[in-house]
């Protein structure tokens, strides 16, 4: 779930102890979705630009464990000294920071969460110092790694109740390729021929830029514009329908999944294990079949079926708060 979305940055909080959160959060881009919102607790794990002079000393001194590695960490390090608990997403995570926190701050409970799927570029996270408080939010790599398993969140300040409109065939998808196009590509055209409308935008990787014939051949659904995360929850006020294309081998829920729940819009997804979840409604969310296209009169009844608002306890148990109880040693 790495971010392709940005959104406006966010001043740090001010120091003093009525500023100090209980719990704060290391994450590689807190610019990023709606991580704002929690400005007061959510910090980048460096204090120096990345990538800089500074940033290639840095990994330097850790191929080599050198020592005096955290100098080059963030502002959270004061935080550090005084929260209660400290939660490092996979890719905000650098080898000795929870050691660094309990020499600082021994009452500190220190957890690890693996927001994205474990994989080669994070997969030496699982040395991290207390194995028992290592969470996922993929069920697959808790079985397969041992690891506690907690949900995805989002905030529940961003519900919006459901409105009722005369057509709900709108649908939204921006993410970026990952290998996704052909198959994206060939699903838009199946729903704009069963009556959709169809705004769909993927970003292409440098990579894939440069590959002969990349760019005519998905020309209809390629864009090189990323939005603020503000002016995506804007587009999806007008939209009725939000579009979730999996990467292979990912069973997490992703954050189109938290979008359409919380800002009450119906779900097109590949992803089968929603079937398991407690929100699920046929009503409200169609799954693909595996590398293929439903049914059209599946996509029918799914269109004409009326909207079923989450109730609230499906609203809390995904809400920020209800995570951070998740984490437990």
């Amino acid at each position: 779930m790495t971010a392709d979305r940005i959104f406006t940055p966010h001043n740090a909080p001010e120091q003093g102890d009525a500023a100090l959160p209980d719990t704060i959060l290391l994450f590689e881009k807190p610019e990023a979705y709606f991580f704002p919102f929690y400005k007061d607790r959510v910090f980048a794990p460096f204090g120096v630009p990345q990538p800089s002079f500074r940033y290639l000393a840095y990994q330097l001194m850790r191929l080599l464990h050198l020592p005096c590695r955290s100098m080059f960490w963030g502002q959270w390090k004061d935080y550090a000294k005084r929260a209660k608990r400290v939660v490092i997403f996979d890719y905000g995570y650098q080898s000795g920071m929870e050691r660094y926190i309990r020499r600082v701050n021994p009452q500190c409970r220190v957890f690890l969460f693996f927001w994205n799927k474990v994989n080669r570029y994070n997969r030496q996270h699982l040395r991290f110092s207390n194995p028992g408080a290592i969470f996922s939010t993929d069920r697959e790599d808790c079985a397969r790694y041992g690891l506690k398993y907690n949900h995805i969140f989002y905030p529940m300040e961003f519900h919006t109740p459901y409105i009722p409109r005369p057509e709900q065939n709108r649908l939204f998808f921006l993410g970026a390729d990952k290998g996704r196009a052909p198959y994206i590509a060939a699903l838009k055209q199946f729903l704009e021929k069963n009556g959709l409308i169809c705004d769909i935008r993927v970003l292409p990787s440098p990579h894939e830029r440069k590959s002969p014939g990349y760019r005519e051949r998905f020309r209809d659904i390629l864009t090189d514009r990323r939005l603020s995360y503000g002016e995506y929850l804007e587009i999806l006020k007008s939209r009725d329908i939000l579009l979730d294309v999996n990467q292979e081998g990912q069973s997490a829920l992703t954050m189109r999944v938290m979008e359409s729940i919380y800002l009450s819009k119906k779900l097109i997804t590949g992803n089968r294990h929603v079937l398991n979840y407690d929100f699920y409604h046929p009503d409200n969310i169609l799954v693909l079949p595996e590398g293929g296209l439903p049914a059209g009169e599946d996509l029918l009844r799914f269109l004409r079926a009326p909207f079923r608002p989450y109730p609230e306890d499906v609203l809390e148990h995904y809400s920020f708060e209800h995570w951070l109880e998740g984490f437990t040693e």
